[in-house]
């Protein structure tokens, strides 16, 4: 579609440079026409000026004297002509003795006209070159008509030339719009052959993308499905063998708690797994109304024991009057520990992480920001990619950060990673208020 116009607009732009041609040839001939008769004014003035010079030699008599035809004679100079009529005769007579029959000067003189064109066919016989001649008519003196012709072969030459150059510039101007807008509209196909070069090739990267994306998706499901086999004969063992020692805590309570415990935390592990089986398989999930403090505070409970052991502080940050949001609450909150976790391997010893809610009408944002060296924009754009981590070998499975982003798309939210100045990293996970989610 974009070839079409720009021919049109090639096009356009010649027939505007025609347009142009044409009307500066228009007046161009207007003016070489203004000028002619300027010429035919000027030879009227002659011839009358010689009229009255010479009005006493007139008489009735139809014979140029001597005298008339010397006084006459001075006139002729540069191409002009002196033309008599005498009375009662139909024939012009020059001073060279010569007689030329021109009706169209008689017609000319009936009508009390002041200016004659002569055609450039006519003009040899007034002993002028070939071009076209203007004639000025002086008005009957004594029943003589008084005529001087002036030849405007220098003007029209000059008129001729002109024109000549104008439209040479003309074609020229029409001949480089013609070969700039062909060049241009070459390098637009080749610039749209290119443009559709790389979409298909985008296209075309972005399926290998999604292949890859569904690979690792399908693999992480099946490491996930053998994850939740292998773990669960130990952690049958586990919670069996913590139910043993609750038994026999005999009243035992610290004991009886700690016992407690594995066993709730063997049970959490269980239902984050299955959890995580049911995204990776595309399950859907239970949403709940659930208060964003409650998710923080639970989320920040079970990460207290690593952030004390990184002499790490971690700060919650919560509005005073939040907004419920609609989520799984458990993998809702194993999100919010993933990016926790990943705040406080990034933090020095005696750093902070800050973990704040935001929200307004339609959305509630979850922002974990550290004191870290930061990321990358780089590395932050491919952070949420399964498998990529930057932390050394044994440390890092790069799933946490691709896990919590599953997470928040699941609840028909996103989750974004950035720098902050002048050090440290963002990550904000942002869903919709209850009330937008319904």
């Amino acid at each position: 579609m974009r070839v079409i116009h720009t021919r049109w607009l090639l096009l356009l732009m010649v027939a505007a440079v025609a347009l142009t041609g044409a009307v500066a040839y228009w007046q161009e001939h207007q003016r070489s026409e203004d000028a002619l008769e300027d010429l035919g004014s000027e030879q009227t003035e002659v011839a009358r000026a010689a009229g009255l010079g010479i009005g006493n030699l007139l008489d009735a008599s139809s014979v140029l004297t001597p005298a008339m035809v010397d006084q006459l004679r001075a006139l002729e100079v540069g191409g002009v002509r002196v033309l008599v009529l005498p009375p009662g005769s139909t024939e012009l007579q020059l001073l060279d003795g010569h007689t030329v029959a021109m009706p169209a000067f008689s017609e000319a003189v009936a009508r009390g006209s002041r200016e004659l064109r002569v055609e450039r066919r006519d003009a040899p016989a007034l002993g002028l070159p070939r071009r076209t001649a203007m004639v000025g008519i002086a008005p009957r003196v004594n029943g003589w008509t008084l005529a001087v012709a002036a030849s405007a072969e220098r003007q029209r030459d000059r008129d001729r030339a002109g024109l000549v150059r104008m439209m040479l510039s003309i074609v020229v101007a029409a001949g480089l719009v013609a070969a700039f807008g062909a060049l241009a509209r070459t390098q637009q196909r080749a610039q749209l052959e290119l443009a559709r070069e790389l979409a298909v090739s985008d296209i075309a990267r972005a399926k290998d993308v999604e292949l890859e994306q569904m690979s690792r998706a399908a693999t992480m499901a099946a490491i996930g499905s053998g994850i939740a086999h292998e773990l669960s004969t130990p952690l049958g063992v586990i919670v069996g063998r913590a139910e043993q020692l609750l038994v026999r805590a005999n009243g035992d309570e610290r004991i009886a708690k700690n016992a407690q415990t594995i066993i709730d935390q063997a049970d959490h592990v269980d239902l984050v797994v299955r959890g995580l089986l049911g995204l990776a398989r595309g399950a859907p999930i239970a949403l709940q109304e659930t208060e964003p403090r409650r998710l923080v505070d639970e989320a920040a409970a079970l990460v207290e024991h690593r952030f004390a052991r990184a002499n790490v502080k971690l700060v919650p940050v919560l509005g005073a009057s939040l907004p419920r949001v609609r989520c799984e609450p458990l993998l809702f909150k194993h999100a919010l520990i993933n990016l926790l976790l990943n705040a406080c391997d990034a933090s020095p010893d005696g750093a902070t992480v800050r973990l704040e809610i935001t929200a307004d009408a339609a959305e509630v944002a979850f922002i974990v920001t550290d004191d870290g060296e930061g990321i990358a924009p780089t590395t932050a754009a491919r952070a949420i990619e399964p498998f990529f981590t930057t932390k050394p070998a044994g440390r890092g499975t790069g799933l946490g950060l691709a896990i919590a982003n599953e997470i928040a798309s699941t609840h028909r939210g996103s989750l974004a990673i950035a720098p902050t100045s002048p050090r440290g990293t963002r990550a904000c996970i942002t869903i919709p208020t209850g009330e937008s989610h319904a």
